[in-house]
C-alpha cells in the first residue's frame, strides 16, 4: 500500500510540473475543475489591505509546492537581523494546531512536532522571532507584540494586509492552475505582486553535497537535488513523517539529506550528513527591501 501511494505521488507530481505524453489525458479532463478553481479563487483574491502597524516583507509564489521561499527567508532573516525580523508561517505538516512561538532570538522553545519541518529549519538557521499560525493576522500582531521589528510573512502573496509583496517566480512546464496543473494563481496574478523574482537573476542558490551512501529526502520536486548528489536515492512526498519502518534498512548507512528533512530524521540515530544550502540575493534587490524597511519605520 505505501508503494501504490509513493508511486501516485510521484506520478501527480510529475503530471503537475513536468508532464509527459501520458499524462495530457487526464490533464484535459481535469481542466473544467480548474477553471472553477481559477473562477474561486479570483473572487477570493483580497482588493483591501489592512495595515497592521509592523512592516511585513511576503515571500511567496504562485506554484505548489517549492521554489525556494524558505532559504530566501532565512537569507532575508539573517540579512536583515538587525531590524530584528519575525518570521511567520503556518507551520504546514506539524501536530499542533494555533499559534506557537517555535524560537524566540535564537532560543528553541517546540520540538519539530510543534513547528513543523519548515519553521523549525528557519528557527536553526536564523536568530529571528519565529512563529507558527493557521491566523497570519494573530501571528503577526504575537510578532509586534514582542517586539519584532518587521516580519517576513511565509506564503503571504493573497494574504490581505499591507505589505512587501515579493514573488519568486519558478516556471513550470504544464501551465494550468490545479487540478490539472501545477499553478496555485494563474500567471497574470503576477501583476500583483511588488517584486517578481527569479533565480539566477536576482538571487543565486549555492549547493553543497557531503559524501554519503544514500540520499534520501522529502521535499517538492527532488529531482533538482540530483544535480548536485550523485549517488543512490530514495525520495519520499513532500513534508512526509518518516517512520522506524522507513529508515530500517539505512540504519548503517551514511545518510545524505536536506536541513528540512534533517530536523524530522534526527530522531532516528541515523548517520546524518547535511547538505549545504546558501542563498546569496543580489545587492540591487536586498536595497529596494531596506529601502521599504527604512521608510516604514520613519513612519512609524
Amino acid at each position: 500500500m505505501k508503494n501504490l501511494k509513493l508511486k501516485f505521488h510521484s506520478f501527480a507530481e510529475e503530471m503537475l510540473f513536468y508532464p509527459k505524453w501520458y499524462h495530457w489525458p487526464l490533464i484535459i479532463l481535469l481542466l473544467p475543475f480548474s477553471l472553477i478553481y481559477m473562477t474561486i479563487i479570483h473572487f477570493k483574491f483580497p482588493r483591501k489591505y489592512e495595515d497592521l502597524g509592523i512592516p511585513v516583507v511576503s515571500v511567496g509564489n504562485i506554484i505548489i509546492g517549492g521554489s525556494g521561499k524558505t532559504p530566501f527567508s532565512i537569507a532575508l532573516a539573517n540579512e536583515f537581523k538587525n531590524y530584528k525580523p519575525a518570521v511567520i508561517l503556518r507551520g504546514y505538516g506539524r501536530k499542533s494546531r494555533g499559534l506557537e512561538v517555535v524560537s524566540e532570538w535564537g532560543d528553541i522553545k517546540t520540538d519539530v512536532d510543534t513547528s513543523g519541518d519548515e519553521a523549525m529549519e528557519i528557527a536553526l538557521k536564523t536568530d529571528a522571532l519565529v512563529i507558527v499560525s493557521e491566523d497570519r493576522k494573530e501571528g503577526i500582531l504575537k510578532a509586534k507584540e514582542m517586539g519584532a521589528g518587521f516580519v517576513i510573512l511565509d506564503d503571504g502573496f493573497d494574504k490581505p494586509f499591507k505589505k512587501l509583496n515579493i514573488v519568486i517566480d519558478y516556471k513550470i512546464k504544464n501551465p494550468f492552475c490545479i487540478p490539472a496543473g501545477g499553478y496555485r494563481f494563474p500567471r497574470l496574478a503576477l501583476r500583483y505582486a511588488d517584486m517578481v523574482l527569479e533565480e539566477g537573476r536576482d538571487f543565486k542558490r549555492e549547493v553543497k553535497c557531503p559524501e554519503g551512501e544514500i540520499l534520501i529526502t522529502a521535499i517538492s520536486k527532488p529531482e533538482r537535488l540530483l544535480q548536485y548528489c550523485k549517488i543512490p536515492y530514495v525520495f519520499f512526498p513532500d513534508h512526509y513523517e518518516f517512520k522506524q519502518n522507513d529508515i530500517k534498512k539505512f540504519e548503517n548507512k551514511t545518510v545524505v539529506t536536506t536541513m528540512k528533512d534533517y530536523v524530522k530524521l534526527k530522531k532516528f540515530n541515523l548517520d546524518l550528513r547535511v547538505i549545504e544550502l546558501n542563498i546569496t540575493i543580489k545587492e540591487e534587490i536586498l536595497k529596494q527591501i531596506e529601502q521599504y524597511l527604512i521608510k516604514l519605520h520613519k513612519k512609524g
